[in-house]
């Protein structure tokens, strides 16, 4: 039973609704944003100013970022990075996936795009081995409660001693990128080659 109390207002009741002006932000899709100027302007939008540097950078995607903002911070990090000579250690070209395991490809490389070898942005590759097992880590959730090592067999701990023995002494399995840059003489390439590349650049 309801309250007598109650209001009761029927649905052809003036009272129950009314028709009212909202004043708001809509985007080019027609979506209603309120007073967020923001957000209807952002999904209304294809393309930006830069936030950086507006009149410097062209425009780019409001679903992307500024390239060359990007690229002038990548720019930045490669600057500061410690600078080695080369010893003959793998390469690869700063923020590419371009690599060079011997100087034979670096110098063809180079011939084939009209580089020298110092344009090149080259850093010191490190070699990727698999990372050691920790057993004790590995057999945590079937170890017993207080338990700890010595609870594992010693046939598993000999077997994963002799694997981690070999992660050790192995071959890379595949390099990457080091935080060191390689200063590669340009005398990797003989004098026929470096004619070559500056006629080239020439034409």
């Amino acid at each position: 039973m309801s309250n007598s109390s109650e209001e009761i207002i029927m649905m052809d009741d003036a009272a129950a609704a009314s028709i009212q002006t909202l004043t708001g932000w809509v985007d080019r899709h027609g979506r209603f944003w309120g007073s967020d100027e923001y957000q209807a302007r952002w999904c209304g939008a294809t393309h930006r100013k830069c936030k950086n540097k507006p009149n410097e950078h062209p425009i780019h995607s409001t679903h992307g970022y500024c390239e060359e903002c990007h690229r002038e911070s990548r720019q930045a990090v490669f600057a500061k990075m410690e600078r080695v000579v080369w010893k003959g250690e793998p390469l690869v070209i700063f923020d590419d996936d371009q690599y060079f395991f011997d100087i034979e490809s670096l110098a063809e490389y180079c011939w084939e795009n009209s580089l020298l070898p110092s344009e090149l942005q080259l850093v010191i590759c490190e070699p990727n081995r698999p990372r050691e097992l920790d057993v004790v880590d590995y057999c945590d959730e079937i170890i017993p409660e207080g338990g700890d090592y010595y609870d594992i067999p010693e046939a598993i701990l000999n077997a994963v001693e002799a694997l981690n023995k070999a992660f050790k002494e192995s071959a890379p399995i595949s390099y990457s990128g080091s935080d060191r840059v390689a200063i590669v003489s340009d005398d990797i390439l003989d004098d026929e080659q470096k004619a070559e590349i500056m006629a080239e650049r020439a034409a």
